[in-house]
């Protein structure tokens, strides 16, 4: 049985081995990110790799706050990848935009992050940065 934790409209799973699933709808704000944070603190205990794959087909924004947390501090998303598909417009410019700043004042992640079309594609993205992280792993 899958868990499933459940926020306002929003809702988010672990999808094994590694994988926490999120549906947003509507803005991603900083309630979200910190109820998002809590998922993936009451899973590292068991999942000390966890990927964040969001399906933001329904997204519309990030909220001004959610923005300054994540510009000022990149760890606020405790995932060693994050994926978002089906993203409007509007939410990739703004996405792009957040990740520019964060590189030129010198707070890019050390965490790789990827915006596609389509879940299949995020789930590649996935197996990629898998096959990536385990390569430098090992070495």
């Amino acid at each position: 049985m899958v868990r499933m934790w459940t926020f306002g409209d929003n809702k988010v799973w672990l999808e094994s081995p590694d994988i926490i699933r999120l549906v947003n709808v509507g803005v991603f704000d900083l309630k979200l990110l910190h109820e998002l944070n809590q998922v993936a603190l009451e899973l590292s205990a068991t999942h000390p790799r966890l990927y964040l794959i969001s399906d933001v087909r329904r997204g519309t924004s990030i909220s001004a706050d959610a923005r300054k947390t994540l510009s000022e501090n990149p760890e606020a998303m405790p995932f060693v990848g994050t994926v978002l598909f089906g993203a409007s417009f509007a939410l990739r410019t703004m996405a792009n935009m957040m990740g520019r700043a964060s590189a030129l004042l010198g707070r890019t992640q050390g965490a790789p992050f990827g915006m596609v079309e389509t879940e299949e594609e995020a789930r590649s993205w996935v197996a990629a940065q898998r096959a990536l992280q385990g390569a430098a792993r090992a070495s």
